[in-house]
């Protein structure tokens, strides 16, 4: 339990990464030929009341299929090899082309993909794609709003709805 507190202590005081203002709702993270099975993620990003927000910010990064963030044996995720920015549609919409991650090398991480999503007058959102079925995933990790267990459909398509929450007078201080 305190490895996973010490993370959301850890995601809450980190600065989210803003994409430019002129990236694109859709990406390529995992260039052709790269190895691993290919996944197709995609999702909106709304507020809590089910309202689209667009040109939100997401920053998307994850490991390759053998869990290294950059070339072996440099395994930085600050500076991730496959990552994208985005911005989402006027529908709120977004996606992107890559592979299934691999967990850590000789960890039981689950594999996953990291998030980093924000819009003005709404509370940052940090959270990691976990896939369902992958064995290292715990019951702790369900419950947890920082881990979206999400299964891989027919195709190897991921969906998610991403909720952000609007920021109040007394948060904006």
């Amino acid at each position: 339990m305190l490895p996973v507190l010490l993370f959301i202590a850890t995601a809450l005081a980190q600065a989210v990464n803003e994409a430019p203002a002129t990236a694109p709702s859709t990406a390529i993270v995992a260039p052709v030929g790269e190895r691993g099975a290919r996944l197709m993620v995609s999702g909106v990003v709304v507020a809590s009341d089910g309202a689209p927000v667009p040109r939100a910010s997401l920053y998307v990064y994850q490991t390759d299929a053998e869990g290294y963030y950059g070339a072996k044996p440099a395994n930085d995720n600050r500076n991730p090899r496959l990552k994208a920015f985005l911005r989402s549609d006027a529908r709120g919409a977004w996606s992107f082309e890559t592979i299934r991650p691999g967990s850590y090398p000789n960890t039981r991480v689950p594999a996953h993909v990291h998030f980093e999503v924000s819009a003005p007058g709404f509370v940052s959102r940090i959270f990691e794609i976990v896939f369902e079925g992958d064995p290292f995933i715990t019951d702790a990790m369900r419950k947890n709003p920082v881990f979206s267990v999400r299964p891989i459909e027919t195709g190897g398509r991921v969906t998610e709805r991403i909720v952000l929450q609007r920021r109040t007078p007394a948060a904006s201080r």
